[in-house]
């Protein structure tokens, strides 16, 4: 820093935020409460070192070297279900509570077990092992005719774009972290009802999402299983990789070809789509600025790119593909404010 006069100086943040800052010599300086102002940053200071930590994204991952079907789901273990806007049945089943109304969402209830069944696997806890089956039983006996867990409610994922989903609806997410819940129960417990339960969700994989089904198609070849089945097509990353992952763990856990099948054509779908969803400084939660009149990117909250990248992580994991892995360690860097 080069010696000089100190001067007050006016700083505008964001045409928005506004503060006074210093100018040492040929330096500027801001003030930290204005950073705060205009970015979700996390900071820690450390007295005895006089150091100041700064993440601008309030952003941290946790690496995912070796995703395990049979093991921790994604760090799952840090979840906190329980504190999410859910209230509990007498069955200790999660419901999600909604503006409209309190309704089971399949993916929740899913997270909430996988919790548990990492918790079980961390610290051997049998009340996390007993509300892991819970939920895996609830898989179980609330599968309708078709082999899936239906939303019971309308749902609107983008209005100005799309139109409502009407009642009742299935979702790739849901149904893919149920097949995740149900074979990490069926490796629990060797019991086959669980595998058999899950293997029934298999034909909502092949299903158009105009006939009620999951399948949509890039390009018109590369299926791509939505977590919202609209149309057009919607094409939700962080729901699409879920789905995949919960494919990858049914097949590891029965052998069924046929779900290997929808798992291999996911990934080519995955590995071709990939760049679409890259914005150069983060990732779009969706392609409906692609498939709408939309005209800009639905950019993907910090929350979401990170979720983002520990879905990649694992499945670049799995995958061991160069291509998935340059895109994984390029959205890593965009936390630590790396663009391209």
């Amino acid at each position: 820093m080069e010696s000089g006069s100190i001067d007050n100086i006016k700083v505008i943040l964001h045409d928005t935020f506004e503060d006074i800052g210093k100018k040492i010599g040929n330096d500027l300086f801001v003030p930290i409460s204005l950073i705060e102002k205009g970015y979700n940053i996390e900071k820690e200071w450390k007295e005895k070192e006089k150091t100041l930590k700064m993440n601008v994204t309030n952003a941290m991952t946790s690496d995912i070297k070796h995703y395990d079907y049979k093991g921790n789901y994604l760090h799952y273990d840090k979840n906190k279900v329980e504190n999410w806007n859910v209230t509990f049945t007498n069955e200790g089943i999660p419901k999600t509570i909604y503006a409209h109304g309190e309704y089971f969402n399949p993916s929740t209830i899913a997270q909430y077990g996988l919790q548990h069944f990492s918790l079980y696997l961390k610290n051997n806890d049998g009340a996390s092992k007993s509300k892991f089956l819970k939920v895996a039983n609830w898989f179980v006996n609330h599968q309708d005719s078709r082999g899936g867990w239906a939303y019971i409610f309308d749902h609107d994922f983008y209005p100005s774009r799309l139109n409502k989903l009407k009642a009742p609806w299935y979702s790739a997410i849901g149904l893919g972290m149920g097949m995740s819940v149900l074979s990490r129960a069926f490796f629990l417990t060797k019991n086959n009802k669980y595998s058999i339960c899950a293997l029934k969700a298999k034909p909502l994989f092949k299903t158009s999402s105009t006939n009620n089904g999951v399948l949509a198609k890039f390009e018109n070849k590369f299926l791509f299983y939505e977590e919202c089945p609209t149309d057009p097509p919607s094409y939700i990353l962080n729901g699409f990789m879920f789905s995949l992952i919960g494919l990858y763990d049914l097949y590891n856990i029965t052998g069924d070809k046929d779900t290997k099948w929808l798992y291999d054509e996911g990934i080519i779908t995955l590995k071709r789509m990939l760049p679409l969803y890259d914005l150069g400084n983060r990732t779009a939660y969706d392609l409906t600025h692609y498939t709408t009149d939309g005209g800009y990117p639905n950019v993907a909250n910090w929350k979401y790119h990170i979720g983002h990248i520990h879905l990649l992580d694992a499945l670049s994991s799995i995958e061991k593909d160069p291509k998935m892995k340059e895109s994984l360690l390029r959205w890593q860097g965009y936390l630590k404010g790396k663009v391209k």
